[in-house]
């Protein structure tokens, strides 16, 4: 994935001797607004591409890869999708002059250091727990079997799944509330508004199947939205997306006889 920290202007030499905030408060101010096409390219293209992608859950024969299961190889593509888009986003922000601080990622290299970091620790102690935890409990072969197919039933899925949500938090917030509402204000659109505008892409990346689904997402994706409007920060966005998404590896209790 790329150092998202590269184009942040305090990421020198000159700053890393410097007595260490760990990120800045709020956002800076853009030079330009990015021009309303790519804006639009990116609300739409991603949302397109990642729901072309989802479809490999109805024709699983186009990912499948002889011995390996199904699960890593979707979790796996996923995961380096969500790390192009991080990329193509830094594209964008440097077009127009933009850094990662102009969306509320203020972070400096050894912030992100320490923000890697410190999700390894939290999502390897999640996992320990459930490792553990299962060593305990009798788990029913109808019930696991009934699980939703893309929940990570097993010690290696688990592993995988993990790296996914580390992408998919990471990426999702900096796309969908950071650039999203920051490249919508300085098109001059207010930015109560530039949350629920941001929050339908957001909802169609995830390839619904259900109007619960479509709520579902709906809802997070305006509370992150508002929590971002709120603190112009994207750090405690990502953090609450992680934990959410981290909350599937429990799923795997449903099955306990």
């Amino acid at each position: 994935m790329m150092n998202i920290a590269e184009s942040h202007p305090d990421s020198t030499p000159a700053a890393s001797a410097a007595p260490a905030a760990t990120e800045h408060a709020g956002t800076a101010t853009p030079r330009s607004p990015i021009p309303a096409v790519h804006v639009a390219a990116v609300l739409l293209g991603f949302p397109a591409i990642f729901w072309i992608y989802s479809q490999a859950l109805l024709h699983r024969d186009v990912l499948s890869i002889p011995g390996v299961d199904f699960f890593i190889t979707f979790w796996t593509g996923a995961t380096l999708l969500y790390a192009a888009k991080i990329g193509i986003i830094a594209r964008v922000l440097a077009h127009s002059g933009w850094t990662f601080r102009e969306i509320g990622y203020g972070l400096t290299r050894r912030g992100t250091a320490r923000l890697v970091a410190g999700y390894a620790a939290a999502a390897l102690a999640l996992f320990a727990f459930v490792e553990l935890s299962l060593t305990q409990v009798a788990l029913d072969p109808a019930k696991l079997a009934a699980l939703p197919g893309l929940y990570p039933d097993t010690t290696v899925k688990r592993l995988v799944f993990l790296v996914m949500a580390f992408a998919a938090g990471l990426s999702e917030e900096i796309t969908y509330r950071g650039f999203a509402i920051r490249a919508l204000e300085a098109l001059r659109i207010h930015r109560w508004l530039a949350v629920p505008i941001a929050a339908i892409p957001f909802v169609f990346q995830h390839g619904l199947k259900s109007l619960d689904q479509f709520w579902w997402f709906l809802g997070w994706g305006l509370v992150l939205g508002a929590l971002f409007v709120a603190t112009r920060r994207l750090l405690p966005g990502i953090i609450i997306h992680w934990m959410i998404i981290l909350t599937a590896m429990l799923g795997v209790f449903a099955a306990m006889q």
